[in-house]
This record gives C-alpha cells, structure tokens and sequence, in this order.
C-alpha cells in the first residue's frame, strides 16, 4: 500500500492549520494553570474533609491536560467523582482563545451548563471555583 496519499494528507491539514500549534500552546498554559488552582482546591477539599472523618469525601479525581475528545484546537482537563464530572476545556481560538467550563453534569446524561471564559484572570478562576463547590456538593450528597 501506498503510504503518499497519507503523508499528502498530514502535509495538506498542517498547512491549512499552520496558527494551530502556537495557538494550542498558549490555550495549554492557561489549563495548566487552571489545573493546578483546581487540583489546589480538591487537595484542600479532600484533606479536611478526610480530618473531620468524612473519608468517603476523598474519591474526587483532576486529570491532567489532555487532548479533547471532540475538537483538536482545544484542549481539556476533568474534575470527576463518581460519575460527577466539571470539564475545563481550553479552545485555542484565532481571536485569544477562551475557556469553555462545562457542567458540573452527570456522566451519562446530557453534558451542561456550559459557560464561556476568557483564558486567564479573576473571571474565570471564581467560574472554576464556583463549578467545583457544586460539583463536590452535588456528588456528595446522599
């Protein structure tokens, strides 16, 4: 078989995305730091609660920066617990780029709220923080 068509291809979509990688770069650096503000906070969530003796609060997992699953300029990261999950997803747009905080939602079900950010500042940190108190609040109750 002939490998042409598909080196062709890869040649013809990196020149038609040639802003793409610098863009994704920049969307990256907003999400890790995002990230890492809501990996602080379930830290914080999940050692307190883990002192009072609440240790069946502590299930709550941040994935790392990834790949999102549906578009390639954007990228994604995840709060989950149980099937709770809030989704950050970083969109590498031509005009700045944006972040996109989805739900928090029940795996399974249809994905929402959705609600747009800009990439970086106090706006979209208090969204993120606002989306992980209910996602704990809602996943925790029995």
């Amino acid at each position: 078989m002939g490998l042409e068509r598909f080196e062709a291809l890869a040649e013809e979509l990196a020149r038609r995305q040639a802003q793409l990688p610098e863009r994704l770069s920049a969307a990256r650096e907003a999400a890790e730091a995002l990230r890492q503000r809501a990996a602080a906070a379930v830290a914080a969530f999940v050692t307190r609660a883990r002192a009072l003796g609440a240790e069946h609060l502590g299930d709550v997992v941040v994935s790392e920066v990834e790949p999102d699953e549906k578009h390639v300029d954007c990228l994604q990261f995840s709060v989950e617990r149980g099937r709770h999950v809030l989704l950050c997803v970083a969109i590498a747009g031509e005009s700045g780029g944006k972040i996109r905080l989805v739900g928090p939602f029940r795996r399974g079900k249809t994905e929402g709220p959705c609600a747009d950010q800009p990439l970086r500042g106090p706006e979209v940190e208090a969204a993120l923080d606002q989306g992980l108190l209910d996602l704990l609040r809602g996943a925790s109750e029995a």
